[in-house]
């Protein structure tokens, strides 16, 4: 690799090692480097985008939230898959990990979009706004994205699952570069960006319930 790629990689690397353990023997290797995170971080921060693109089915005017059944069908296997191997009682794979990634990151952005909606300072930010629901209520049985979305969505990662896993272990840098710029956005902005607007919008509510 050139200088401007090896110093790219390095502080991708950086970026990484900052929310994650990368354990080479957890980590994919993908174009000759290993990936910024391990496999089952790399699952999830790609999840969130197609997760963000299921949007785009979204029921706009209804109110509930996007399938709670899907969502925990979802969801479910990244837990149980992280946590067994926590405690001890089982060592994953780095397919478990990233397919588990992928479903949970798929299902938990739509869901992460819908509660940002409660906030009221995020109606105020020009792109989300427009995917917010206009309503928030978690009661309602009309979901604002429904399981046929989000069915949708499983599929697509499994997809995308047999896609990375068939480059694993290339020696072709293209791979390495079409996924890790895409891995560092998304940790900026799940992992530093959005703690930041969520305490700036807290201390914003704070203040106009104290001015009115």
């Amino acid at each position: 690799m050139s200088y401007i790629e090896d110093t790219l990689v390095h502080i991708f690397n950086n970026i990484g090692n900052l929310i994650c353990h990368q354990i080479p023997e957890r980590t994919l290797w993908i174009g000759g480097s290993y990936l910024p995170v391990c496999a089952r971080d790399t699952g999830a921060y790609l999840g969130f985008y197609l997760g963000y693109l299921l949007l785009s089915m979204r029921k706009k005017e209804a109110c509930g939230p996007p399938n709670l059944w899907v969502t925990f069908f979802m969801i479910t296997p990244m837990i149980v898959d992280a946590g067994t191997q926590f405690i001890g009682l089982r060592t994953s794979t780095n397919e478990l990990r990233l397919i588990t990634g992928l479903l949970f990151g798929a299902a938990l952005a739509p869901f992460l979009v819908y509660s940002l909606a409660q906030i009221p300072t995020s109606r105020k930010l020009p792109i989300l706004r427009n995917f917010l629901p206009k309503n928030v209520n978690l009661d309602d049985k009309n979901s604002w994205l429904n399981h046929q979305a989000l069915g949708f969505g499983l599929l697509i990662a499994v997809a995308l699952f047999f896609l990375i896993n068939s480059i694993t272990g290339s020696t072709n840098n293209l791979f390495y570069w079409l996924l890790s710029p895409l891995i560092i956005i998304s940790v900026v902005l799940h992992i530093f960006l959005l703690p930041i607007f969520l305490a700036i919008s807290f201390l914003a509510y704070l203040k106009n319930r104290h001015n009115p």
